[in-house]
């Protein structure tokens, strides 16, 4: 088991998320080195909320969350890198701003 601190906000709109998040990387190396990435995102109130799981679908609209554990040192990287470019995709779209990446459509429930 890993130590890992974590700091948490709660986001309050029409809706109220609380995000958690922390990591104990760098910890020089792979899964078995001890490095820890972990996020969190919960619904508090009125939060309309899917996810999926290897194509099995959960609804945590009336109460729930999920949680994130990533493993080792790259692992905490990419992930950073990843979420970048997700909050960077959200805020062109929500903006009408036009996105440098390539853009698909997909259907959505």
């Amino acid at each position: 088991m890993s130590n890992v601190s974590i700091k948490s906000k709660k986001i309050t709109s029409a809706n109220i998320l609380q995000v958690s998040a922390g990591t104990n990387c760098p910890q020089g190396g792979d899964a078995g080195h001890g490095g820890r990435t972990y996020l969190k995102i919960e619904n508090q109130a009125g939060t309309s909320i899917v996810i999926k799981v290897n194509g099995n679908e959960t609804d945590l609209s009336n109460d729930g969350n999920f949680e994130v554990i990533l493993a080792g040192d790259t692992e905490c990287e990419t992930f950073l890198r990843a979420l970048k470019f997700a909050v960077n995709v959200l805020e062109n779209q929500l903006n009408n701003d036009e996105a440098d990446e390539r853009l698909q459509e997909i259907d959505i429930p």
